[in-house]
């Protein structure tokens, strides 16, 4: 028995000296660790006193987002394929599938997003007609008086409705 022990015993300090006690490092100095990550870049033509928002999703989830003044960039994104949404207001989203690739920098084509049409009659800033009977609702103002939308219909009177919408 005594043997056996001492026989285990040799096995191991042969074992910690020639392999399992290393300190190399098996990454030299020179080498570099492969990043996981790229960039998208592009282009959306401007539109004038327009914010042009650009936004990246997966699956639904927004990962990155920006505004765009002319060129946009989004770093440090995960290798991948998402769905790059560019908008404005009063104007049609674009929408395009990519794949950013590790370690490298994806240039999309340069986007021109379509003003949306306005309906028949209707000049920019003027708002929709709502015809002779008003919708029966009211809102507070900020000193608490309730206004009703048939106050402000007609004899050249005119309405614009704010809405904010606030929580989830």
């Amino acid at each position: 028995m005594r043997q056996l022990k001492t026989l285990f015993t040799l096995a191991l300090l042969l074992l910690v000296a020639f392999g399992c006690g290393t300190t190399d490092n098996p990454i030299g100095d020179g080498d570099e660790i492969a990043t996981l990550t790229g960039t998208l870049q592009g282009e959306v033509r401007s539109i004038e006193g327009v914010a042009i928002q650009v936004r990246l999703l997966e699956s639904g989830q927004l990962v990155a987002h920006t505004e765009a003044h002319g060129s946009y960039e989004l770093n440090d994104i995960e290798a991948g394929d998402y769905t790059l949404h560019i908008s404005a207001n009063g104007y049609q989203e674009a929408e395009l599938n990519v794949t950013v690739v590790a370690g490298e920098t994806v240039s999309l084509d340069k986007v021109t997003l379509v003003a949306l049409a306005l309906p028949d009659g209707v000049e920019p800033g003027e708002g929709l007609r709502i015809g002779s009977q008003a919708p029966k609702f009211e809102l507070p103002a900020g000193n608490g008086e309730l206004h009703a939308l048939a106050d402000y219909i007609g004899n050249g009177k005119k309405a614009v409705l704010v809405f904010y919408r606030t929580g989830g």
